[in-house]
């Protein structure tokens, strides 16, 4: 729709462009008397190849409307849409990631780790109003961040940068996905928002989860009403060597287990798959990484809920389109 941002000056555009196109036909009045007098008007415009008064008052009413297009200019012409945007309810969302040494193969580039805190950063950078958190463990969990924050940017992302292969070769050793369920449990909020719980991992298992454990995890989900999403990563059907880099990242060989023999780590659905559901979870995996950041969305979306709706209108300048139009009309002018 075509609004002015000075709509109320409208009638003296239309009354400016009137009077020019009067005062056009006053003066072509005005000059044809004065070519009268000199003489019989059809020889006068045979000699002089005068325009005819058609021709004239088109040209006239063409000078009027690019004036007319001026004077719109200065009234701010915009175009005018409404868009409907769903206010929606904001998560509680809770990252648990694995960062035993087996998330440093190279079966998912450029590793397990680093695709996988890539492509979580990607979905945080596109979050609004909702709530984070990170939690990470190995053969123990660790909480990097106290508590959720809605500070993208300078808190969760920078924290999550902090994570990186030395990190992961610095961590006890295994990967405790029952102790990082626990202590992801304490992240949340006592507030009744939809709270989510992301746990990803290569699903190595080198610290058994006692179905006593997953149960007393089931009953504490439901008491919170949170909702987990176990994500597995890596290719199960091949077995990978985690690469040995030098300090300045070269690779100088495997990381090697305590007995000297090169570790090969192989991921296992089943087991995660199992896991999920003795905790009333659901469970995905991805073999290549490439789908991670929609697994992600898919879990997150699945538990808005709209709490309202709100207009908003946008405002589209045309002063160039009306400014392109008066040189349209003072070209035909020109022309007639």
């Amino acid at each position: 729709m075509l609004v002015f941002l000075h709509e109320e000056y409208l009638w003296a555009v239309g009354l400016v462009s009137l009077v020019v196109f009067l005062l056009y036909l006053f003066n072509l009045y005005r000059k044809r008397a004065w070519m009268m007098d000199f003489g019989r008007m059809e020889l006068l415009l045979k000699a002089g190849n005068f325009p005819g008064i058609l021709r004239n008052a088109v040209r006239g009413l063409f000078i009027s409307l690019a004036v007319a297009g001026l004077a719109l200019v200065l009234l701010g012409p915009q175009w005018l849409t409404q868009e409907e945007q769903y206010e929606r309810e904001g998560l509680e969302i809770v990252f648990a990631l694995d960062v035993s040494l087996s998330m440093l193969a190279e079966d998912v580039k450029p590793n397990r780790l680093q695709r996988a805190k890539a492509e979580i950063s990607n979905l945080v950078s596109e979050l609004k109003d909702d709530r984070v958190g990170i939690v990470v463990f190995a053969g123990k969990a660790f909480s990097l961040l106290p508590y959720l924050t809605q500070d993208y940017e300078r808190i969760f992302l920078r924290t999550l940068s902090l994570i990186n292969e030395r990190y992961a070769r610095f961590v006890p050793y295994g990967t405790n996905i029952g102790n990082a369920l626990l202590l992801s449990l304490e992240v949340y909020s006592d507030k009744p928002n939809e709270k989510v719980l992301i746990l990803l991992t290569d699903g190595e298992e080198q610290i058994a989860v006692r179905s006593q454990m997953a149960e007393a995890v089931k009953l504490l989900l439901e008491k919170k009403h949170i909702s987990l999403y176990m994500v597995g990563i890596g290719d199960p059907s091949v077995f990978s060597r985690i690469p040995h880099k030098d300090s300045s990242g070269q690779i100088v060989g495997f990381e090697k287990d305590i007995e000297g023999k090169i570790i090969e780590t192989c991921p296992n659905p089943s087991f995660l798959n199992e896991i999920a559901q003795l905790t009333g979870g659901k469970y995905t995996h991805d073999a290549t990484g490439d789908e991670l950041k929609n697994i992600f969305r898919k879990a997150i979306e699945e538990h808005r809920k709209v709490v309202g709706i709100k207009t908003r209108k946008i405002l589209v300048d045309l002063s160039r389109h009306f400014l392109a139009g008066v040189l349209t009309l003072l070209s035909l002018a020109l022309l007639v």
